[in-house]
């Protein structure tokens, strides 16, 4: 009877040294997007199985932590199968908005980059072995990007005849960032007092450097036959204007990852014209 059992305490033993865990490495962390709300950082994950039979990654945890404060975590469940003595790699995108980053982690105010870390732990079910978790983990940093800020800075009045008038509206776009933006067009819309007043695009070039600013002037003309003469007496007057601007401002920017961009602008509020 003893020599029965030692035999299959043997046996068993055998065939718990035959089974072996796969070997899991998070291969590469890649910026794979980016833009000026938000990014996605890509996590390879490779997958080596080291037996002579496949076996399947059931799912895996994740806990992703921003200098130093845990952001996300979770479960997945996705299986996967490696082959015998195969290999696999397994895509684990992380999408970031900065500014919820901005809301959850105070750290990161006024940074140009964050510091991250990722733990993982990638569960198979194995021959013998059952449910085996294997950890992995990576640590790398990202880019802070701010996004433009755009302000109407005055509206001028150059010339007005009866028949109509000659305005130019000041606006200057902020750049937030230690890179340099370069305005290639823009598309507005103006609208003052419940009125279309212009709308229109504007293509020359302008530069904005590092936290720099930089004023556009867009021309306005208006014809009173068409726009209607109650806009003749708002000139005329002293009061402020209420203004709807809608504006789309495309943009290149001196980073590798982020070569152009596409920013929409609602402004709204009071003006007085300056005359």
């Amino acid at each position: 009877m003893s020599t029965v059992l030692l035999c299959g305490c043997a046996s068993l033993r055998d065939a718990f040294d035959a089974v072996h865990k796969p070997e899991v490495r998070i291969a590469s962390a890649e910026l794979e997007a980016l833009s000026f709300s938000g990014l996605i950082l890509r996590f390879d994950v490779e997958i080596r199985n080291p037996n002579p039979m496949g076996v399947s990654l059931s799912g895996f945890d994740y806990e992703l932590q921003i200098e130093g404060n845990s952001f996300v975590s979770g479960e997945i469940e996705e299986a996967v199968t490696v082959a015998a003595r195969g290999r696999s790699v397994v895509p684990l995108p992380v999408e970031l908005g900065f500014e919820e980053l901005g809301k959850t982690i105070g750290e990161i105010a006024g940074t140009v980059e964050a510091a991250y870390q990722l733990a993982a732990g990638f569960s198979f079910d194995l021959p013998v072995l059952g449910t085996v978790r294997v950890p992995a983990q990576v640590a790398g940093t990202f880019p802070i990007l701010r996004s433009p800020r755009l302000k109407v800075f005055g509206l001028r009045l150059n010339r007005i005849t009866p028949a109509g008038a000659s305005l130019d509206l000041e606006l200057e776009l902020g750049n937030r960032n230690n890179f340099k933006i370069f305005v290639e067009a823009l598309e507005y819309r103006l609208q003052v007092e419940g009125t279309d007043w212009v709308s229109g695009m504007r293509q020359e070039r302008v530069r904005l450097g590092e936290n720099g600013n930089a004023r556009i002037t867009l021309p306005i003309e208006l014809d009173f036959a068409e726009i209607g003469r109650s806009v003749y007496m708002l000139l005329v007057g002293g009061d402020s204007l209420e203004y709807v601007l809608e504006a789309d401002v495309e943009v290149g920017t001196s980073l590798r990852e982020l070569k152009h961009a596409s920013l929409p602008f609602r402004l709204e509020g009071k003006l007085r014209i300056q005359r």
